[in-house]
């Protein structure tokens, strides 16, 4: 008697296979550290004087024209070459390491399903709709608005990962992107400047998928030296 596979735990557990090792986790949480550094880092006197230093010499160099351009693809640079980067490092690991018995398989380019990208673009306007709201009432003042900037991107990056949890069935990004996207509203209490409200959400962010992507990368090569003594 042939067992006919079940297909739709095939598939899942092939769309899970990207994300057990935890590389993603500590992908995601070097670039919220990253960032959260480089935002909180601008805002600082020294960072703003060193921006416009670099904006000034942009100037004298390419002209007024080209000055904006150029500032705003450092960025979007930074980014390509982050993500680029990361990428590369975690197909080597994979390829030498985690995934050489196991073999390979390509990572979809779209992990989370469009209606949940949409879903969580309108959870993060209805916060600033909201927050926008309450300064025209006169009931918050305009720090309020800027920390909401921060605590509706974590509403938003929260929904997504819980989101991406239930599309591919790893529960650990549903128990993470619930509790984190709560956790966020914290922000909307505290009295901090627009950097300081950056750098502390990116930092739980980080802190939170460092620590789980520890965990799974342990596990995961707990269960390589396991199969590798086993022979």
């Amino acid at each position: 008697m042939t067992i006919q596979p079940d297909i739709e735990a095939l598939i899942s557990e092939t769309r899970q296979y990207e994300f057990v090792d935890g590389l993603r986790d500590l992908q995601m949480a070097a670039m919220m550290a990253f960032f959260g550094i480089l935002i909180w880092f601008g805002l600082t006197p020294t960072g703003m004087r060193s921006f416009v230093l670099m904006i000034l010499y942009l100037k004298d160099t390419f002209g007024s024209w080209a000055t904006r351009l150029i500032s705003l693809s450092v960025y979007f640079l930074l980014l390509v070459a982050f993500l680029v980067g990361s990428f590369w490092m975690m197909r080597a690991l994979r390829r030498k390491w985690l995934w050489r018995e196991s073999g390979w398989v390509k990572p979809l380019r779209m992990q989370v399903p469009g209606r949940v990208n949409i879903l969580a673009a309108a959870i993060f306007l209805s916060g600033i709709a909201v927050s926008i709201t309450l300064l025209i009432a006169g009931k918050v003042d305009e720090s309020f608005v800027l920390r909401m900037l921060w605590a509706a991107t974590g509403w938003c990056f929260g929904f997504t990962l819980l989101g991406m949890g239930r599309e591919i069935g790893l529960m650990r990004y549903v128990r993470l992107g619930a509790v984190g996207g709560i956790a966020s509203t914290i922000l909307l209490f505290l009295p901090l400047s627009f950097g300081q409200a950056a750098i502390l959400l990116n930092g739980a962010w980080a802190l939170a998928l460092g620590i789980t992507g520890a965990i799974a990368l342990r596990g995961s090569s707990t269960a390589i030296r396991q199969v590798n003594h086993g022979r």
